[in-house]
C-alpha cells in the first residue's frame, strides 16, 4: 500500500511539472510595463511600432517621439548597418507641475529580439500577451493538393483563445434575453 502511494505521489509531482512546463511557454511580460514591438530600418529610422495595448493617439504620439529620440542608429552585422525588429519594454514616468498638472514621459526598461518575419500582438487567455506570426500557416502554402487528392485530415489540436489587439472585434448588439 506504501509503495502505491508513493508511485501515486511521485506520478502527481511528475505530471505538476509537465503543466508547469507548458504554462510557462509564453513569454512573461514584467506588469506597468508596456511591451513595444519596434522596427527600424537599415538607415536607423523608426519604420513601425505596435504597442501591446491600443494607446489613445495622445500617448501614441509621445510614444513614437520617445522611440525616435532613443533610436537614433541602425543595428550593425559584422559593421554593415541593417534593418532590425525588437521588442521594447518601456514604463511611463510621470512628474508633478507646478500648476497641477503632471509631465509624462516613457523611460527605456528593457529590449528583447523578436526572430525575422511579420509579427503582431495577441492576447492569449485573456491575460497573457504573446507575438504570432503573419504567416503561421506557411506549411498549408507548401502542400498544396489537387483538387480530387485524397488526404486525412490532421488531427484537430487545443488552441488558447486568441484576441488580436490590434484591430478590436466590432461591437456586437446585446442578446435577447432567454425566453422572449
Amino acid at each position: 500500500m506504501k509503495a502505491f502511494c508513493a508511485i501515486l505521489l511521485l506520478g502527481t509531482l511528475a505530471a505538476g511539472q509537465g503543466a508547469l512546463a507548458t504554462s510557462m511557454s509564453l513569454n512573461q511580460f514584467t506588469p506597468k510595463v508596456l511591451p513595444v514591438l519596434v522596427q527600424v530600418d537599415s538607415h536607423g529610422k523608426v519604420t513601425d511600432v505596435s504597442s501591446s495595448v491600443e494607446l489613445s493617439p495622445r500617448y501614441d504620439r509621445l510614444l513614437r517621439q520617445t522611440l525616435d529620440q532613443m533610436i537614433t542608429r541602425p543595428a550593425n552585422d559584422h559593421g554593415r548597418p541593417v534593418a532590425s525588429q525588437f521588442v521594447i519594454n518601456l514604463g511611463l514616468e510621470t512628474t508633478p507641475r507646478p500648476d497641477g498638472n503632471y509631465d509624462a514621459k516613457f523611460v527605456y526598461v528593457s529590449t528583447s529580439p523578436v526572430p525575422p518575419g511579420a509579427w503582431y500582438w495577441v492576447h492569449v487567455d485573456g491575460h497573457r500577451l504573446a507575438l504570432r506570426s503573419r504567416s503561421a500557416d506557411t506549411r498549408q502554402r507548401f502542400f498544396r493538393r489537387p483538387p480530387n487528392y485524397y488526404w486525412p485530415a490532421p488531427p484537430q489540436r487545443y488552441t488558447p483563445p486568441v484576441r488580436n489587439t490590434a484591430n478590436p472585434p466590432p461591437s456586437r448588439p446585446p442578446s435577447p434575453r432567454p425566453g422572449h
